[in-house]
């Protein structure tokens, strides 16, 4: 049986001298855990793989690189939740770093023996006993998510990683945008034993890789989308008669999903008529529904686009 505590997973492509900056970062922070670092290179070729084999190497860590070539980053983190030894995984994003967190989820995990931790926001604080008590269901956690009744950092999260294993829970590879949503909403339909941290987590902006490039932004716009459609049907197949939850996705999630790829795509100057168009070719234009679970702001915004379109922002 593996010794390690804690397998930190980190997805690179020219991410040049922050690798190694975020693995010297992580490794201070853990210096008491047994930790192991899963560098997985896509096809970077600006040296910042050599330079964080080399701290690996150099500081006497556990960990090593995993060259995953071209593909997607989805598919660069199920590479290394199949390569990982430890306890716990952790995935951690270069372009969305955060700082002095992991103890904190190790603890907590530990003292409750937690299969998914993850932080409260300073802004939940009053009322976060109220908001997610004790043995909170991973589907309750769901509605209250789609809901927007609690605040989840999808890029900050702790799993055991025999949880994740024995549910066969993965990243969807052919998603480039959106996977870690996903993965964590089909995390919590397993309904993991969870834990909650009251703390605000704090960005690292120091050793963050700087990424402000929407590049591709148009043309997989619609694949968070896609990827919550699957999440629902997944959601169908395990609680058909769980109708909160159903309808959460249904008349709530998957419409305001759609919704913000309507208006990302006129963000990029695509014209109504062609979005219709291709809304009605995708049959996307059917999840445009609403219901009592369907909040005002989001049904206003549904009815100006169905049937007032020339109204619509």
């Amino acid at each position: 049986m593996s010794d390690v505590d804690l397998s930190i997973i980190i997805p690179a492509r020219n991410n040049k001298a922050k690798n190694a900056s975020i693995i010297k970062m992580i490794a201070d922070e853990t210096r008491q855990l047994n930790v192991e670092f899963i560098v997985i290179d896509l096809n970077s070729t600006d040296g910042g793989v050599l330079d964080a084999l080399n701290t690996i190497k150099t500081g006497n860590l556990k960990g090593s690189v995993i060259q995953c070539g071209n593909s997607t980053v989805s598919s660069a983190l199920n590479t290394g939740i199949h390569k990982a030894q430890g306890k716990y995984i952790t995935f951690v994003y270069p372009a969305r770093l955060y700082k002095n967190y992991i103890n904190e989820y190790i603890k907590v995990a530990e003292e409750k023996q937690a299969e998914f931790v993850f932080a409260v926001p300073s802004s939940n604080e009053e009322n976060h006993k109220e908001i997610i008590p004790e043995g909170i269901l991973g589907t309750d956690i769901v509605v209250r998510l789609i809901r927007s009744s609690i605040y989840m950092d999808f890029t900050a999260v702790l799993f055991r990683r025999d949880f994740l294993v024995n549910n066969s829970i993965l990243f969807y590879e052919e998603c480039t945008l959106g996977y870690a949503e996903a993965f964590i909403y089909n995390c919590l339909l397993h309904n993991p034993l969870t834990a909650y941290i009251d703390m605000e987590i704090k960005r690292d902006y120091v050793n963050s890789l700087n990424n402000g490039s929407n590049a591709g932004t148009t043309n997989n716009c619609f694949e968070r989308f896609d990827a919550m459609v699957k999440i629902f049907d997944h959601a169908k197949s395990l609680y058909k008669n769980d109708t909160v939850l159903l309808d959460a996705f249904e008349y709530q999630k998957l419409p305001a999903v759609l919704i913000n790829c309507i208006d990302k795509l006129l963000d990029e100057g695509f014209n109504k008529t062609s979005i219709r168009k291709l809304l009605k070719n995708k049959g996307y234009e059917d999840y445009l529904k609403i219901s009592s679970a369907t909040s005002d702001n989001l049904k206003k915004k549904i009815v100006s686009w169905k049937f007032m379109p020339w109204l619509y922002r």
